[in-house]
């Protein structure tokens, strides 16, 4: 099935159909369809090309993005044990400054290890329990032990801290 298409075109492109028409031993009308149909199988691989080229570009950013996603990831897992790491510490020093440390040596009342590192005194009789950090051998001094894992669990907490702030 075959349709009529007018067209008009310039004088200088309608004898160059006809020259070539003759030089292939056509009629204008078969030079025509033929010129056109070339066009259009060319314009239809020009954009086949596009096209290949914008998805090589857009595979290439979908692999550039699942990169990003997978370091995000990756940091994301890090900071989480990080912070379980943090939250064990500061159970662990929790534990610690709620267990009885010594005895103050003025009211002889139990002391836990939150009296001796944030306040600073008995909290019955108000005395300053800073002197029981001192090395000599006194009534209701810390006990060694409990003093040198608490001192080591504060120091945990504080290594964790600075390396936390990048610092």
């Amino acid at each position: 099935m075959s349709a009529v298409v007018y067209a008009r075109v310039p004088d200088a492109l309608k004898q160059a159909l006809a020259a070539r028409a003759r030089e292939r031993g056509l009629s204008l009308t078969a030079a025509v369809v033929a010129l056109l149909e070339r066009g259009l199988d060319a314009s239809e691989e020009e954009r086949a090309r596009e096209r290949e080229a914008e998805l090589a570009a857009s595979a290439s950013e979908l692999e550039r993005t699942r990169a990003r996603l997978a370091e995000a990831e990756a940091a994301l897992a890090l900071a989480r044990e990080r912070e379980q790491i943090t939250a064990t510490s500061f159970r662990a020093l929790a534990e610690r400054a709620r267990g009885e440390l010594a005895s103050c040596p003025q009211c002889r009342k139990s002391l836990r290890g939150s009296d001796l590192l944030v306040s600073g005194h008995c909290p019955q009789c108000a005395r300053p329990i800073t002197a029981l950090l001192l090395p000599r051998a006194q009534t209701g001094a810390l006990d060694r032990d409990a003093y040198l894992a608490l001192l080591g669990a504060l120091g945990g907490l504080v290594g964790l801290a600075l390396a936390s702030s990048g610092g």
